[in-house]
C-alpha cells in the first residue's frame, strides 16, 4: 500500500484570523519604536524609521496609529505589560525562607530597572514636557503601575497581603530603585555598586512597618 504524502507545513498550520495579525503588527511596531527610542532619542525617532525597523510600509503605520504621538504614547502601557509579565512569569521564588524571597523579589525588580526598560520610559517622560499630545496621551502612567502593583503584591508577598501598607512601601521601593538607576545614566554613580547598601535599607524599612518574616 503506498502510504498518503505527509500535508505540507502550510496547510497544516492554522491561518492566523485578521485580528491576530493585526495585534502581531502592532506589537512589532511597537517593539520598532521601543529600539528607536533606545537607539535614537525621542527627538530623531520618527515613524518612518520605526516602519523600516519593524519591516511596514509608512502606510501601513498609518493604518494602525495616526501619528508619532499616538505610537509613542501606546509604548507605556506596552513597557508596563511586558515589565509585569516578566515580574510575574518566574512566579514566587523557591526559597523556603520568606526572608530570602523577599529579597530575591527585590532583586528581580532591580534588573528591570537596570534593562532598557527603564531608560525608553525616561526618554518618553522628558519628551512629554515639550510635546503636550504626548503628554496627553500617556496621562495616568502612573495609575497604571499601581494596578500591575495591586496584581501582584498578592502573589509574590503572600504572608502581607492583607496589609494596607504593602502598596505604599512597594511604590517607595519603586521610586528608590527609579532614583538609583537615573543616576546610573546620568553617570553620577555606578547603580550595582550602591545597589546592596541602598537594598539592605528597603528591605530594614519594609520589615519595621510589616514586620520581620523570619
Amino acid at each position: 500500500m503506498t502510504p498518503s504524502a505527509p500535508r505540507s507545513s502550510a496547510s497544516s498550520q492554522r491561518r492566523r484570523t485578521q485580528a491576530e495579525r493585526r495585534a502581531a503588527t502592532r506589537g512589532a511596531l511597537l517593539d520598532a519604536a521601543l529600539e528607536c527610542l533606545l537607539e535614537d532619542g525621542y527627538a530623531a525617532t520618527t515613524t518612518r524609521r520605526i516602519a523600516k525597523r519593524a519591516g511596514v510600509t509608512p502606510g501601513a503605520l498609518q493604518h494602525h496609529f495616526s501619528s508619532k504621538a499616538d505610537l509613542l504614547g501606546e509604548i507605556v502601557g506596552h513597557v508596563r505589560a511586558r515589565w509585569a509579565s516578566e515580574m510575574l512569569a518566574q512566579g514566587p521564588p523557591k526559597a523556603r525562607s520568606p526572608r530570602r524571597r523577599h529579597e530575591q523579589l527585590l532583586d528581580r525588580m532591580w534588573q528591570l530597572y537596570r534593562s532598557s526598560y527603564f531608560p525608553a520610559m525616561l526618554e518618553l517622560g522628558v519628551a512629554a514636557r515639550a510635546d503636550p499630545e504626548l503628554r496627553r496621551r500617556i496621562v495616568g502612567a502612573h495609575d497604571e503601575m499601581t494596578r500591575w502593583n495591586e496584581l501582584g503584591a498578592s502573589m509574590l508577598y503572600p504572608e502581607y497581603a492583607d496589609r494596607p501598607e504593602l502598596l505604599e512601601l512597594i511604590e517607595t521601593g519603586q521610586a528608590t530603585m527609579r532614583g538609583l538607576a537615573l543616576a546610573g545614566l546620568t553617570g553620577e554613580s555606578n547603580p550595582d555598586h550602591a545597589w546592596p547598601m541602598v537594598r539592605s535599607h528597603i528591605l530594614a524599612m519594609s520589615y519595621a512597618v510589616l514586620g520581620d518574616p523570619g
